[in-house]
């Protein structure tokens, strides 16, 4: 059976990515956005107008900066002469986030005037996750994603005001301010330096990186707001259309995944001596159907550019000929999507799956125990780890053949206690951490 698995859990739409124009984004269209109900629930949840202001003030200049951050691969690869242009390509990307940097300053030193809180330097990087090089990941994932709750430890008291909220967000916007400006800072040495001496693949390489790591910032300083005044963040319904970081690693490691084994299935026929011709040559088709499906996706550009060139070489090189001339060029995509495994091993994937591993056994422990005396119960939960379990969907192909077959059993199946049970324990086996 070929074609995309079930996604029983809908990811934010990536259609809406990198749409906008570079430059000014208007300030009216970003706070009436309809889609955006994560931002008019935090607001509806702020009863101080002069706050409230101040507070979609903040998430306005965020969202402009995600969204112009957003812009990279547009500007650089699809409008004629990007590269040529580099540094007028940079200046736009990161203009909005150097503006959102202004206002963070002014927001901390409103604070550090009254002298409620003392500014704190902090030495960390935002994570970029997938695009910065492994050894990087692990220590820039840790300052990184967890910059909002470990330099500002800001958890919603319903008791508070709004006005003492905001002072706590506000207190520690240097940690997040400094984080940014020192990324903006090294970015702007290394990118000057590159293009001195004419590196342009370099320049872009840092500009890449940059780009991503910052994006992971500013959802850092948009999360400790939501944490703020809400006392949780969904990152993903923060921006309609945009990913941090980890969404966008997950949303590759799944797309590359379906797309491996379509291609594996199908270079099974095209490599076997004794498949009939026209199998062979069907075979083929939709192997180039199947990859030209995956580069004009969305999710595409969340690909490490130099990964998204690959592809590219691919794509040119299986459509000028047909199966017969190209079956080495098919067997070659075929390792060449083995070797991507390696995806799973960045920081950014590492850390989440650990930490989603172990929940998933934790709860299935404890519904496997009251299977028999709470049975609706224990199927329900079963599901619930089934559901968190397809956020693993493409770590190995065990975990991926179990979670396909437990979406696609009916309904009356997930609640046949003897069938989830049997289901559960297979899964908890697959999430446990392997023996050393």
């Amino acid at each position: 059976m070929r074609g995309a698995w079930p996604r029983p859990i809908a990811c934010a739409p990536a259609s809406a990515c990198a749409t906008s124009s570079i430059g000014p984004a208007s300030l009216d269209s970003v706070s009436e956005t309809p889609e955006n109900v994560a931002l008019a629930q935090l607001l509806g949840a702020i009863s101080d107008r002069r706050i409230r202001r101040k507070v979609q003030r903040l998430l306005q200049l965020g969202e402009e900066a995600v969204r112009s951050l957003g812009e990279l691969d547009s500007a650089l690869y699809l409008r004629e002469g990007g590269e040529a242009q580099l540094q007028i390509v940079a200046d736009a990307v990161l203009s909005h986030v150097r503006r959102l940097l202004e206002f963070l300053g002014m927001v901390a030193a409103t604070v550090d005037a009254s002298g409620e809180a003392v500014p704190r330097e902090d030495d960390f990087e935002f994570s970029a996750g997938d695009s910065l090089e492994a050894e990087r990941a692990s220590s820039t994932r840790s300052a990184g994603t967890g910059g909002a709750t470990e330099a500002l430890v800001i958890l919603t008291d319903r008791e508070k005001t709004d006005d003492d909220k905001w002072r706590a967000l506000a207190g520690g916007m240097d940690s997040l301010q400094y984080g940014l400006g020192s990324e903006i800072g090294e970015f702007d040495r290394r990118f000057s330096d590159a293009l001195k001496h004419d590196r342009k693949e370099q320049a872009v390489r840092d500009l890449n990186d940059a780009t991503t790591s910052l994006m992971d910032g500013v959802f850092a300083v948009m999360t400790t707001v939501y944490e703020c005044f809400l006392g949780y963040a969904e990152p993903e319904r923060m921006i309609p259309g945009h990913r941090d970081t980890l969404g966008k690693a997950l949303a590759v490691r799944r797309a590359m995944a379906e797309l491996r084994r379509e291609v594996q299935e199908l270079n099974r026929s095209i490599q076997d001596p004794e498949s009939n011709p026209l199998v062979v040559e069907t075979s083929y088709k939709l192997v180039v159907q199947s990859l030209v499906g995956f580069i004009d996706a969305d999710v595409f550009y969340y690909v490490r550019s130099h990964d998204r060139k690959e592809f590219e070489h691919f794509r040119e090189l299986l459509s000028q000929e047909g199966a017969a001339r190209n079956r080495q060029a098919c067997e070659g995509l075929d390792k060449y999507l083995d070797s991507l495994a390696f995806v799973s091993q960045r920081g950014v994937l590492i850390k989440h799956d650990t930490d989603l591993r172990a929940k998933i056994g934790d709860e299935l422990e404890r519904a496997l125990a009251l299977a028999e005396i709470f049975p609706d119960a224990v199927c329900e939960a079963i599901h619930e780890a089934f559901q968190k379990g397809d956020r693993l969907f493409g770590l190995n192909d065990r975990l991926d053949t179990l979670i396909h077959s437990w979406f696609s059993l009916s309904e009356e199946k997930r609640k046949d206690v003897q069938e989830a049970v049997a289901m559960a324990r297979r899964l908890r086996e697959l999430v446990q951490p392997a023996k050393s």
